[in-house]
């Protein structure tokens, strides 16, 4: 028990010597995630809503046109601008221009005739840039067309309301719900259903695990020095044995890799919606928060025991740490997330251990999963984690390099 105090307290005095590299572990995570949770903001919010800016010109005098742009307005994938009603083409055209905008709608001053009497000359007019793709044309147009026929429905249903109030029948059961009758769910390789993430839900878990397995840098400046001065060997000449050595080396680290948990979801959860971003939503589960943090840390750890107990140098740890983790992150979905990636690229995350730690993060906090729902990807890391441990302590074994 004395050996085993000793040890860790040799390990944490050795972490406070190297402060600059414990504190890239702080640093870097938390910039990154400020960054690209604010950066990545508008772009994670086209998988919910397009937004498309529209200047729109309103002509017409009578209700029809009013009620009819009030309802374009409530679609979540338009911004409408409106301009005066003198308004020329030639004005919109300039404004278009200087403002890069793609679209122009007018509302022609026979709007609600034509919609209450079904004229076939058509009340509105489309400006479009040259620039803009036919498919953002044949969303816009949709949506208006849409509008158009149910303004036509509703105007027809007015008409007849006397024979309706005589009949009994309530004119708004027979008005068209605003409400889109279509629910959309994104496929994930597999076949599983997947709630897209916000930027905050994918960049916090993303860049923590990211950052969790930089552990390399001041662990193996660590081992890899004690090593160089023949303080592993003096160790063993007093009968500490490599799984005490091990341990020593661990059970510090795990300790930074909690504090870094905290306080990267502290971030997530407070500073960046200090800055107008989302903030983090932690879901209803802290046992299963634990446990696939736990198993990231530790899966890390012994993954960086490895490296340091293979390299001669700490340039050499640092090397093949930073390039092996930069490996992991881009097939992990940790860089480019998973669900824009091509198929055969979904297929090749189950590679990287950073993907199964994103995932279970991603269980807690996306889908409001529990302790089980990240057992499978909790398992995996801890075998994996076993694996390099045991490669170690082989190593370790081989007097010559110590």
């Amino acid at each position: 028990m004395t050996k085993s105090y000793y040890t860790l307290k040799k390990e944490f005095l050795l972490i406070t010597r190297d402060v600059h590299a414990v504190a890239v572990l702080f640093v870097m995570p938390a910039v990154f995630i400020m960054i690209m949770s604010l950066a990545m903001r508008d772009l994670f919010d086209l998988h919910h809503s397009v937004s498309i800016d529209i200047l729109v010109v309103n002509r017409d005098s009578g209700k029809r046109s009013n009620a009819f742009l009030e309802a374009m307005e409530k679609l979540p994938a338009f911004r409408f601008h409106r301009l005066g009603k003198d308004a020329t083409a030639e004005k919109m055209r300039e404004k278009m221009s200087s403002g890069n905008v793609k679209f122009a709608l007018i509302i022609k001053e026979h709007f609600s005739s034509s919609v209450e009497k079904d004229a076939k000359e058509k009340p509105l007019e489309l400006l479009v840039d040259p620039s803009v793709n036919v498919q953002t044309q044949m969303v816009l147009r949709n949506a208006l067309d849409g509008k158009l026929a149910k303004s036509r429905g509703d105007a027809f249903i007015d008409t007849i309301g006397g024979f309706l109030d005589a009949a009994g029948i309530e004119r708004e059961k027979l008005k068209a719900s605003e409400e889109s009758q279509v629910e959309v769910r994104y496929i994930y390789k597999g076949g599983r259903s997947f709630v897209i993430p916000s930027a905050v839900q994918q960049n916090v878990p993303a860049w923590l695990v990211f950052s969790m397995f930089f552990i390399v840098i001041p662990l193996s400046n660590t081992f890899i020095s004690e090593r160089g001065q023949g303080t592993l060997l003096r160790l063993k000449s007093m009968n500490i044995s490599r799984f005490t050595l091990i341990m020593g080396k661990m059970v510090p680290y795990l300790f930074i890799n909690a504090i870094q948990a905290i306080v990267m979801i502290g971030i997530g959860v407070y500073v960046v919606p200090f800055f107008g971003g989302a903030a983090l939503s932690l879901g209803d589960s802290l046992g299963g928060l634990i446990l696939i943090a736990a198993a990231v840390s530790f899966c890390a750890i012994a993954l960086a025991l490895l490296i340091a107990s293979l390299a001669r140098t700490t340039e050499q740890a640092t090397t093949i740490g930073g390039v092996l983790n930069i490996i992991f992150g881009a097939l992990g979905g940790i860089m480019v997330p998973t669900f824009v990636m091509p198929g055969f690229m979904q297929e090749l995350t189950i590679a990287s251990p950073m993907s199964w730690g994103l995932e279970g993060f991603l269980d807690i906090f996306l889908r409001n999963g529990s302790a089980s729902d990240v057992l499978p990807e909790s398992l995996s890391l801890f075998i994996f984690g076993g694996v390099m441990l045991m490669l170690t302590m082989s190593r370790l074994r081989n007097k010559r390099e110590d």
